[in-house]
């Protein structure tokens, strides 16, 4: 079975528009089922972005969700492989975007969440939409990377909660 690569948008669109934290726990207990048993992972630069909101004065709750659930599905870094990729993803957006816009992209994470996804051959699961670019289901799509929505990441998995 592929592994599921979550990106920031995800989780917080989740949270806002879907299973807010606290009016549905029983699927953010379903979710964190799915990171320890290592079907749901991230880039730890995506994690590093997501946890921005769990510090000053008015902490996003979800960033702090998060933030306390550090552990091995938010340790993957670079390979040497998902690097090779990087590269590829990066001459792309420059060529197609050109530079000043394909930099703006390429300096956040979303490059390497799919250079890593790519690599394990699993699945990139985003709300971002294509309506301006360069975004995560284009980029994906060129590299022929497979992407989803949350919800039908929630479906594919079976979730189940109470």
């Amino acid at each position: 079975m592929a592994r599921y690569w979550l990106d920031a948008s995800s989780i917080i669109w989740c949270n806002r528009d879907l299973f807010p934290l606290d009016s549905v726990p029983g699927y953010w207990n379903w979710l964190e089922t799915k990171l320890d048993d290592g079907s749901v992972v991230t880039h730890k630069k995506i994690y590093a972005e997501t946890i921005k909101g769990a510090n000053g004065e008015k902490p996003s709750k979800i960033a702090v969700w998060v933030k306390n659930r550090k552990g091995l599905w938010c340790s993957y870094g670079c390979t040497d492989e998902s690097k090779q990729m990087m590269g590829e993803i990066s001459i792309y957006c420059i060529n197609k975007y050109g530079y000043d816009t394909a930099k703006a992209f390429l300096d956040g994470a979303d490059a390497l969440l799919i250079s890593r996804a790519a690599i394990d051959k699993g699945v990139v699961v985003t709300q971002e939409s294509v309506n301006k670019e360069p975004r995560i289901p284009s980029v994906c799509d060129h590299f022929g990377v497979k992407h989803l929505p949350m919800n039908k990441m929630n479906i594919a998995l079976g979730m189940a909660f109470s």
